[in-house]
């Protein structure tokens, strides 16, 4: 007999704009799947709204004190599947045109390092160098190359010895209108024994734009938002970025948040990664 799983959410999405808010917009719905078959209605359940409404008004003050130029939208996620409830904040903050994602809990330490970032100015002009990933930024070109591969049963690839990383998958969606797909709820990459010889000459990088997998083609895509050489784009296979990991240092770092995207379903994935070098990409 196919059992029957039962999904609820009440969202919260609000923008605000200098310290003022701007925009401010609740969804709610539950979900019911037998089997292949989905029945989605817009049903309000009071508790998680009020969960959701709660924890807007924890966060607020937060939010109101990143005055200046600073843009924040937030988003909470009060749900409740197959009876286990939880909820989940997580604040998109933008300054000068570069951004980061994170939790209230690590906003202010998150927003200090962006507005240094934002005012930061190339040492350098962009060529082709071994680069060092710096601020768990690696996690997302591992994010890219090993996350989502997974999550489409790609064929795999040899990574170094040295580097684990633990990605796994679970049923996740964004609203009570969409599948639930395998989906990263994490990713922490962690290294044992890793060389770690930085070349003199090298570029760092700091904060990424974005990134993307083509499971056609099986490239890699990384938009470098903030690096000592400006912003640049890699384009790899999995195979050329495995071959290209030269090395990593110290403990899983922090990256400020990634929001992962698939078949047009936004969710957020915690990531960390150690300081890690890659050879040039020639």
């Amino acid at each position: 007999m196919t059992a029957t799983s039962t999904f609820a959410i009440a969202s919260r999405d609000e923008l605000w704009l200098r310290g003022t808010l701007m925009e401010s917009r609740l969804m709610h719905g539950q979900a019911r799947q037998h089997g292949q078959v989905i029945d989605a209605t817009d049903a309000r359940d009071p508790r998680l709204v009020r969960a959701c409404d709660d924890a807007i008004d924890a966060v607020t003050p937060a939010i109101a004190a990143l005055r200046g130029d600073a843009r924040v939208r937030t988003v909470v996620r009060a749900t409740r599947e197959n009876g286990v409830e939880s909820v989940e904040t997580t604040m998109t903050i933008s300054i000068g045109g570069v951004s980061v994602v994170t939790t209230p809990a690590d906003a202010p330490i998150d927003s200090a390092l962006l507005r240094m970032l934002a005012d930061a100015k190339p040492a350098m002009s962009f060529r082709s160098l071994p680069i060092v990933w710096q601020n768990g930024s690696a996690a997302v070109l591992l994010h890219e190359a090993i996350g989502h591969p997974n999550e489409r049963g790609s064929a795999p690839v040899s990574w170094p010895s040295w580097l684990s990383v633990d990605a796994p998958l679970v049923t996740r969606r964004e609203t009570f209108r969409d599948a639930p797909l395998p989906r990263m709820k994490h990713l922490v990459a962690r290294q044992t024994g890793a060389p770690f010889a930085p070349p003199s000459q090298h570029i760092e990088v700091q904060l990424i734009a974005g990134g993307a997998y083509d499971p056609v083609s099986d490239i890699v895509t990384i938009d470098v938002a903030v690096s000592t050489a400006g912003p640049f784009t890699i384009r790899r296979t999995r195979a050329e970025i495995a071959a290209a990991l030269a090395g990593a240092a110290g403990e899983p770092v922090r990256y400020p948040g990634v929001i992962c995207s698939r078949e047009g379903q936004e969710l957020y994935v915690a990531s960390h990664a150690p300081v890690m070098i890659t050879d040039a990409f020639t």
